[in-house]
């Protein structure tokens, strides 16, 4: 369905003036250096989103058209320590902004949680920000989980769980891993329940 690697495209990077079309949105939430980018890219199938070895390069909301119906949102990494407070206020400005502006186009939060470390403060912060105060539907993705030994996988999940009754879907960017499980909550937005 979504073989054709023409069907996905950059439209642009916003601070504000977010794209006002009905197309639905899934949007890519977590940490700086989670591994958005390269979920991106293992989803789509091709490079369309820069992958950067410096955590906390991407300062702006990045849409990427997905198919007919759907625009990927990757949204700026939270909480990457040498971003100053006035960058890290304006970060939460222009977050905030995206959210109450495009909340009835957003159909799914992908909420994307290092699987090695499992949740950090700031991922429940973004928990609680989800549940309260927006009430979007969101799954989490652990993201790395090829890097993650039995040890740490079952504790990671046992950790998110007492957070959230969210669907967990384990990923591997480098693997493919979680990619069929996370494409068929993309078909259920773009096609309808």
């Amino acid at each position: 369905m979504h073989g054709g690697k023409s069907e996905v495209k950059f439209l642009g990077s916003f601070k504000d003036n977010f794209p006002k079309d009905q197309k639905k949105h899934v949007v890519f939430v977590g940490r700086s250096n989670v591994g958005k980018s390269s979920l991106i890219n293992m989803l789509v199938g091709k490079k369309v989103a820069y992958v950067s070895k410096e955590p906390g390069r991407t300062r702006t909301i990045n849409f990427f058209s997905f198919g007919k119906n759907l625009y990927l949102v990757d949204v700026p990494g939270y909480g990457y320590a040498k971003v100053s407070g006035e960058e890290r206020e304006r970060w939460k400005e222009m977050i905030e902004k995206y959210f109450s502006e495009c909340k009835d186009r957003i159909a799914l939060i992908l909420l994307l949680i290092d699987g090695r470390v499992g949740p950090v403060a700031l991922d429940e912060q973004m928990i609680l920000f989800l549940e309260m105060y927006q009430n979007l539907p969101y799954v989490v993705v652990l993201t790395k989980w090829d890097k993650a030994n039995q040890k740490q996988q079952a504790e990671v999940i046992k950790k998110v769980r007492s957070l959230t009754n969210a669907p967990i879907i384990p990923t591997s960017a480098k693997e493919g891993k979680g990619k069929e499980e996370i494409l068929k909550y993309f078909r259920g937005i773009e096609y309808g329940p």
